[in-house]
């Protein structure tokens, strides 16, 4: 049986919330509301020894409410943008031991030997908590939402459990979206795609703050379709945002927070993109509230080049030990600036998870299939154009003859980043030599960061009150310099280089 959810994780205890502040939204927008009886849910997770079930992604607990016990085993299935789509299996249980032959037998992987496996069996986890909720009759649709308050647990560490869930038990996706949004409307909750079982296990393992980094560029086949194409750069962008976001809102892991303005730039330059090809309302709404959003986060821009002024392993770090009251007031700003833009409440801010909410439901509903053509033609007869359009732009901008600056490097920055975003999105439909033509392009892009680093501290130089700051500038001064320099050499190679993607008859554009 498979289950259709979407999960909030909440700042707080949310039964209150639930009541005083959705409860009476929903009610007024016509919704017939059943309560549900109360549970007191005990969840015991298990697997063995060499962690079999959460190599395959799958979950298995047994739970226990009053005395009633239940096992239940749910498959990978996916996620998308935190819209849960998976197997789930039930089994009535006499006693808490759990029992894996029970179960269907075609429901476990291929060559599994359970009777073998259920006697490797050993408690993991433990996840425990209060429930309470309402059958919601919404349009023709029944959805459950509940809110569950409590803690995962490992013998050694635990933490809170904050949610709220709603699953589509009878009706259409868009009213379990619709109900979504409403909840979203009138309470702090954040788009989460962490099931308990996964937060169980992050526990068990210790917090991974290794940042998960994107690929080179986003893995197509080569029909691949204009809206699959499409679907999966949002799903890229939105599962980078989703981890990064997490590890920030548990550990405080200030890294994070770069991650997250990457992917926020990745899903715009994506809807941009494949606007003009998947244009509707829906659409066009999102692309405003994305370029809204990225604004906001703006400032991670400067909080990127104040981490890589103050790293240990910098370039920078021989520098600024000789200048104490610099690394001081350099940290002072790195503060200053998360201070003042609190990202944890941007992250449970209702536009950014609206945002989220509105690229998972168009991934769902495909609205543009109803407003406009070309969206099943495959998107390779679009891409040789739009892989064009903008490096004409950067040959002209940034020609082999012309001398550049670091105003010109500054000036040129966003239509770069913009365009190699698109090749990104869309390399992996040519031959691998777009690995050796977007080298260098991505090398300059690293020198813009490092000059931007290098402004920044220039310009700190003068409240810094330093002792020596006109050896201090030179020094800067010559860095700036010598990396124009680099970056010179490195743009006369990168011009020169062969366009991948006109060395293939793509058809019609």
């Amino acid at each position: 049986m498979a289950e259709i959810e979407i999960k909030f994780a909440t700042r707080q205890p949310s039964h209150q919330l639930l009541e005083e502040r959705v409860v009476p939204f929903v009610e007024k927008a016509g919704a017939k509301l059943e309560k549900l009886t109360p549970q007191s849910l005990k969840n015991d997770y298990y697997d063995t020894s060499e962690q079999l079930f959460h190599e395959h992604k799958i979950g298995f607990r047994v739970r226990q409410n009053g005395d009633q016990i239940e096992q239940t085993v749910k498959t990978q299935g996916k996620v998308d943008a935190g819209l849960h789509a998976r197997g789930e299996y039930n089994v009535t249980l006499s006693k808490p031991v759990p029992d894996l032959t029970l179960f269907p037998r075609d429901i476990w992987p291929s060559g599994w030997n359970i009777v073998d496996i259920n006697t490797q069996l050993t408690p993991q986890f433990s996840t425990h908590f209060e429930r309470q909720g309402y059958l919601v009759h919404w349009q023709n649709s029944t959805i459950e939402m509940v809110v569950d308050n409590g803690e995962a647990a490992t013998e050694k560490i635990n933490a809170a459990i904050n949610e709220i869930e709603l699953e589509l038990k009878t009706g259409k996706v868009e009213d379990l979206f619709a109900l979504a949004a409403m909840v979203n409307q009138h309470s702090e909750v954040r788009l989460s795609d962490v099931s308990k079982a996964a937060q169980g296990y992050q526990l068990l393992h210790g917090w991974q703050l290794q940042i998960k980094p994107l690929p080179a560029v986003l893995p197509l086949h080569g029909n691949v379709s204009t809206e699959m194409a499409f679907a999966e750069a949002v799903k890229c962008a939105l599962a980078h945002w989703q981890r990064h976001e997490h590890l920030f809102i548990e550990t405080g892991s200030v890294k994070m927070l770069q991650e997250v303005g990457t992917s926020v730039r990745l899903l715009l330059q994506s809807v941009s993109l494949y606007l003009p090809v998947l244009q509707c309302p829906e659409m066009l709404a999102l692309h405003k509230q994305l370029m809204d959003y990225a604004q906001q986060w703006s400032w991670v821009e400067d909080l990127q080049s104040l981490r890589y002024l103050l790293s240990k392993k910098s370039l920078f770090a021989r520098f600024l030990t000789k200048h104490p009251p610099l690394v001081s007031y350099l940290q002072g700003r790195k503060a200053g600036l998360i201070h003042a833009h609190e990202p944890t409440q941007v992250f449970y801010s209702n536009e950014s998870t609206a945002i989220k909410l509105c690229a998972a439901q168009l991934l769902e509903l495909k609205p543009w299939q109803t407003h406009s053509q070309g969206f099943d033609v495959p998107v390779m007869e679009h891409a040789k154009g739009w892989l064009s359009q903008g490096w004409q732009t950067i040959q002209q901008s940034m020609s082999k003859e012309r001398s550049m600056q670091e105003a010109n490097y500054s000036s040129i920055e966003v239509l770069l980043r913009q365009t190699l975003w698109n090749g990104f999105l869309l390399a992996d439909l040519f031959p691998a030599e777009h690995g050796q033509f977007r080298a260098p392009w991505l090398d300059i892009v690293m020198g813009i960061d490092e000059l931007k680093a290098l402004l920044m501290l220039r310009n700190a130089l003068t409240d810094a009150e330093l002792d020596s700051p006109e050896e201090a500038s030179a020094w800067v001064n010559n860095k700036i310099a010598s990396l124009v320099q680099v970056m010179e050499r490195t743009r006369k190679v990168a011009v020169q280089g062969d366009l991948y993607w006109q060395n293939l008859n793509l058809g019609s554009e």
